[in-house]
Order: structure tokens, then sequence, then C-alpha cells
């Protein structure tokens, strides 16, 4: 068990006033909301409600989220004794309580609770949540003593969560915090993560825990990220190479070679082509022909190597058939990017800003996309304008299926 928990200034008025059936910590990233609960809040709430009738619930975007957000901080406390492991039914023993654990991502999986009443549940990363899980979750929180507690990162002024903390009509405590509500955050490191989303939505969002408006260019930075020259390959450096591809037949195909030096991945060369601008589709064959004469001498570097060690190639997922060519063909490592939109272009945006990434400004194409890569500002979803985008694919699938800008060295839980 750690020491005794001393909450901030912040967390204590929380702790004071987080007495209604809604209570909600919106804001900054690692400004001390989720730590308040995994310490304090959510075994407070399951001791005191014990006696009670209705369910325990703990709610996140996957169970995977949930234990790494929340059960395992609770356990690195209280000890596994006390904080134990989601069985197969969807169950952890907290506090001698059995709470389930629910993934909020898609309405199916919390089917388990439909019909239930639910004396207490915790929210994790509510603003990633299915919406029709929280319409859900207002009808099962049905008792006089019902409580929730949970806590995310604000999104755009539209969200489906902005919409339900405004309304006037529900018992409701929120809390917003910036980054400099956590005064044991390191400043170099509040400094760091000033950088990495400066100029962007990010930084309104993830240091000062606004509903903001993604509106504009959507990677201000992105001249930052344009090099003249690529590093020459030092004679006892281990080559590392990677290759991401946006598949187009009549939309453009476009391709990025990478190299990695030092700490960075430079995109060093590209192919573009659209069957749109020029009025000649080319096929699955001609594209993979294409890729062969532009990185022979890539190719010829992994020749004789196992398929597992060929040049890894990171691929739209949906451009099933040149999938399949690719792998009947031998000559590439073939890996379905993962397209995470709104996720991918944050870790891009983080990855240019901290110049985890950079590219050539010999790919002319990929620096007029990325001028004119702007946010959609019609009402609804929010996502880029899909036009001109296909570098931007490419690159987005690189660095968020690469895992490019990888977790910071772990800090203490102090600093959630």
């Amino acid at each position: 068990m750690q020491n005794i928990f001393i909450p901030t200034r912040k967390q204590s008025e929380y702790l004071l006033n987080a007495n209604a059936r809604w209570n909600f910590k919106i804001g900054a990233v690692r400004s001390g909301k989720s730590y308040v609960d995994v310490m304090q809040v959510i075994p407070e709430r399951i001791i005191t409600l014990a006696g009670e009738t209705g369910l325990n619930v703990i709610l996140g975007v996957t169970r995977e989220t949930i234990e790494r957000n929340v059960l395992q901080p609770m356990r690195e406390r209280y000890t596994g004794a006390v904080v134990g492991m989601i069985n197969s039914r969807n169950v952890a023993k907290i506090c001698g309580q059995d709470v389930y654990c629910l993934g909020a991502e898609k309405v199916t999986q919390v089917s388990k609770i439909q019909g239930s009443s639910i004396k207490y549940c915790y929210g994790d990363e509510i603003a990633k949540w299915h919406p029709d899980v929280f319409a859900m979750l207002q009808s099962r929180l049905d008792k006089p003593y019902s409580r929730f507690d949970g806590s995310c990162n604000p999104e755009h002024p539209s969200h489906w969560l902005k919409q339900f903390i405004d309304r006037e009509d529900i018992n409701s405590y929120i809390q917003k915090y910036t980054i400099v509500d956590n005064p044991f955050l390191p400043e170099s490191f509040v400094e760091a993560i000033q950088n990495e989303y400066r100029g962007t939505v990010y930084e309104k969002r993830y240091i000062y825990g606004e509903w903001a408006l993604a509106e504009g260019l959507i990677f201000p930075m992105y001249e930052d990220a344009i090099v003249d020259a690529i590093p020459e390959w030092q004679e006892d450096e281990p080559r590392r190479y990677a290759l991401s591809i946006d598949y187009g037949t009549m939309n453009a195909f476009a391709a990025l070679l990478w190299e990695y030096h030092a700490g960075v991945w430079y995109a060093s060369r590209g192919f573009y082509y659209s069957g749109r601008e020029t009025g000649v589709q080319k096929t699955d064959e001609e594209y993979s022909q294409a890729l062969d004469l532009m990185l022979a001498d890539i190719l010829e570097y992994y020749d004789g190597l196992a398929i597992r060690e060929k040049l890894e190639t990171i691929i739209d997922p949906s451009a099933a058939s040149f999938i399949a060519l690719l792998n009947r063909r031998g000559k590439y490592k073939v890996r379905k990017a993962d397209n995470a939109v709104l996720d991918g272009i944050r870790e891009t945006a983080t990855a240019m800003s901290t110049g985890k990434i950079k590219i050539s400004g010999k790919i002319k194409e990929w620096r007029d996309e990325a001028g004119g890569y702007v946010w959609d500002d019609s009402e609804g979803e929010e996502r880029p304008v899909k036009v001109n985008d296909h570098y931007m694919d490419a690159t987005r699938y690189f660095v968020k299926t690469k895992r490019v800008t990888m977790p910071r060295a772990t800090i203490r839980p102090m600093f959630y």
C-alpha cells in the first residue's frame, strides 16, 4: 500500500463538493483529475453504498483501458487483495464488492447491465464513449442514492457530453481542470507537453481544458517538419526502413518510404499517382511494380531475408486486394494500418511538434497537401476535409501504427 494520499487544492474541492448524482472532472491531461478517483473516490463510494440495492459499474472505452487507467493504479495503492482482476464475467472484486467493468465504445459491450439498477458508476474517458451507452446509463442510475463520478479530456463544443453537462435540469457537479492544477508536475514536463500541442486545437483542450472547436489548419507546424536533406547512413549504423501507403484506384495512391536516424523517422521518398487527375486507372499489379521500381535498392537490402524481416509496409486497412497481392508476392512484410483518425491526427501533430518525424522537401505533394489539410467546420462529427489528403493519411497511418509518439517516461500516479 502506498503512502497517505494528500490531495491537491483542486482535488480537495472535488472531495468536498462532489455530492450530486452526476459528478464530472473535465480538463487537461496530467492535471490530477483521475488520480483522486482511483486513490479515494471510487473505493469510498463502493464502501458507502455496500448495503444498498443495485450494481457497481466501471465503464471505460475498453476493458483494457479500465485495467490500465483505473484498476492497476488502485491495485498499486490498495494491493491485489483489495482490487481484483477482471474475470470472465467482466466482474472485478473491489473492496469486497462485485464491480462490473465494461467497455463503452460500443453499445453491445454493455448489454450485461441493461435493465439493471446501478447504484454507483465510475466513468473513464467518458467523451470517447458511444453516446447510446451514456443514454442507457441515465435510465439505469435510478436509485435515490445512485451516484456517478467520471473524468475526461474535452472535445469539440457540440459534443454530446458537453450538451449533457450544460443542461440545467440535471443534478450535477462539474469541475474544470487545467494543467497548472497539478502542482506536482515537473516544470520541464509541463513545458514539453505545451510544446507538443502549441498552435493546435489540442493545446486548448489538453492544456487549458477547454471545449474547443477544431478549425483551420490541422498541422500548422508542418513547415517545421520539412527538411532539405536526409541524413546519410553511417558505416556502423543499423538500417531501419518502413513504408506507409494510402491506397486508391480512382482516388490517389500515395506511398512514403521512412528511414530511422538518431531517434527521428524521415520520409525520404514518395510515390504519388492519381487516376482521377490522369484519367487512367492503374491496377494493383501496376502499383506494386511502381513500388518495386522506386524501392529497388531497399528491396535488394532485404533480399534473402525471411518475410518477417522484410520491409515493414503499413497499408490502408481497406485495401484488401492490394494487401492480398503484396502478401502473395512476398517482397513486403504487410501490416494493416491503425485507422483511428482523430487519435492518429493528434499523435501526428505531436510527432511533428516534437521533431520525431521529418519530411523530405523533395516530396512536393506532401507540402501541398499539408498546407491545405484543414478541419471540416460543418456541424456534426469532428473530422478533416477529405480532399487531397492522401499523403496526410499515409503519414497518419505510419505514426499511429508504429507508435512513433511512444508514451512518455513513467511519471508517478500523482501526475494522472
